[in-house]
């Protein structure tokens, strides 16, 4: 499976969501992560442009599933916005590698 540079930049901003498995019934632990916006500037409607793009590339792989739980409707520039989403192996065992490691978020 050939991962595009969209994909790689938009897991580059991801985190893993471990308080919302339990809470939600589409949240899986290992598999719940949240996005960040690529900065406070970008507009909700080109974030959800991306989080579209993603599942299309998700859902046309082999075996691939994303749900989107949750992602910003209108856009706020003084806090940092994130969507939620669960995607499901195999295509998460691929693209977990370019989530950064928890302390690699920290810095």
């Amino acid at each position: 499976m050939i991962v595009p540079k969209y994909v790689q930049e938009l897991m580059s901003r991801a985190k893993y969501n471990f308080t919302l498995p339990g809470k939600n019934p589409n949240a899986e632990v290992g598999y719940t992560i949240e996005i960040k916006k690529y900065s406070h500037y970008e507009t909700a409607d080109t974030f959800r442009a991306e989080i579209d793009r993603l599942k299309k590339w998700v859902d046309r792989q082999p075996g691939g599933e994303m749900i989107i739980i949750s992602r910003p409707m209108h856009t706020v520039h003084k806090t940092m916005q994130y969507a939620t989403v669960t995607i499901f192996d195999p295509v998460m065992q691929k693209i977990e590698q370019y989530i950064p490691r928890k302390e690699e978020n920290t810095k």
